[in-house]
């Protein structure tokens, strides 16, 4: 594998997380600043999230059409002058402005990368490569609360949109200097026009709708149990956001470690099996919480089982989504990561229904019911 290609990519493929889930710890401070409640300060996190799900539809056509590279490069450009302008924002509107010039170029970012992976390397390397990514793209979730929090105390909130700018100009210099010739040939209908098309044949493409659908099953239940047991937790036991955040973390932090041990396991035994192995580790650490009483140390093991099973099924996905395609990779991706984030706009939507009547218990079940369900649409593509 080309190291030097990689290194750029995964650091790009890190920048959309750092900056949509690095202000999480944060928003209070917003709030402090111009005196809005912690809910109106928490649009700082969807609004940024509003155009990264969106735009991606468009994205990856659109490099499809008029070169993958420069469309990159493009979307670093609007990435760091979205965090610029989030850093100058000098009321709360304004930083909102910011944060969806910010998600935009995120959104032009991910697909985008995640489709050069499959380009960079050969395909018998895919899964530890995407293993890769996987990492790249934990490390940005877990790791950017804490990195904002920090740059915060030292230097106010404004350090963090300006460190979010300075790596991703950093990234984008690499990137145009290793990753010259990582674009495929780009399509002959140079016009907005033909992303249509594209998009349909994307949506259309076999098994392209059915990995997508797992995909938006398993972060349902992902963001399902994250959400709905820190509420538990909070309301139930009284337990510190603190101990809490540490206790959600856990997943991140196993999920670095086994990422790019799935991708291995991928490339020698198939990404269907690695990935019904890791929905099986997920359905055990949830039947265990539904089995025993709470108790933070065994929870703590259970959120690290949890971390491990979801990193496996996430990267055997992935994987397969930048398989589906090659021909049109970009597109499909696009597609694939549109739907898959919906998951995690609707999730709380979807599953707040549940916690409303059998409170804890209803959800947890409904999640296990998803995971499964992602697991039969998995099978089923390897099973036609």
């Amino acid at each position: 594998m080309n190291l030097k290609k990689l290194i750029p990519l995964y650091v790009g493929a890190a920048v959309g997380p750092l900056g949509g889930f690095g202000v999480v710890a944060i928003v209070p401070v917003f709030a402090g600043v111009w005196s809005i409640d912690f809910a109106q300060a928490s649009l700082a996190i969807t609004f940024y999230m509003i155009p990264f799900v969106a735009m991606q539809i468009v994205s990856g056509p659109i490099a499809h059409l008029f070169d993958a590279r420069r469309t990159v490069l493009a979307g670093f450009g609007i990435y760091i002058l979205g965090g610029i302008a989030c850093a100058l924002a000098d009321t709360f509107p304004f930083l909102i402005a910011g944060r969806m010039v910010q998600g935009t170029g995120g959104a032009f970012l991910t697909p985008i990368i995640m489709a050069m992976v499959g380009n960079v390397v050969p395909a018998r390397h895919l899964g530890k490569a995407m293993g890769g990514l996987g990492l790249a793209y934990t490390a940005g979730v877990t790791l950017g609360p804490a990195i904002s929090g920090v740059l915060e105390v030292r230097y106010g909130w404004q350090g963090f949109f300006y460190f979010l700018s300075i790596l991703a100009a950093a990234t984008a210099v690499s990137f145009s200097i290793w990753c010259r010739d990582v674009s495929q040939k780009a399509d002959t209908r140079q016009s907005l026009f033909g992303v249509f098309p594209l998009i349909r044949q994307a949506f259309f493409h076999r098994g392209v709708l059915v990995l997508s659908a797992a995909a938006f099953s398993l972060f349902v239940a992902y963001i399902g149990i994250m959400t709905f047991t820190a509420d538990y937790l909070k309301t139930g036991f009284s337990l510190p956001s603190d101990r809490i955040g540490f206790l959600l973390s856990l997943t991140g932090f196993s999920g670095l470690i086994m990422a790019p041990v799935a991708g291995v396991l991928g490339d020698r035994y198939g990404r269907h099996t690695v990935f019904a192995g890791g929905m099986i580790v997920m359905l055990a650490a949830l039947g265990l919480m539904l089995l025993l009483p709470f108790h933070y140390g065994h929870y703590m093991i259970l959120f690290l089982l949890l971390g491990v099973g979801s990193a496996t099924g996430w990267t055997s996905l992935n994987t397969m989504a930048v398989e589906a395609s090659p021909e049109l990779r970009a597109p499909v991706i696009s597609v694939y990561n549109t739907i898959k984030f919906s998951g995690y706009a609707l999730s709380p939507v979807i599953l707040s229904f549940f916690y409303s009547d059998g409170r804890l218990t209803a959800v947890r079940l409904a999640c296990g019911a998803a995971i499964i369900f992602s697991l039969m649409l998995t099978l089923r593509m390897r099973h036609p």
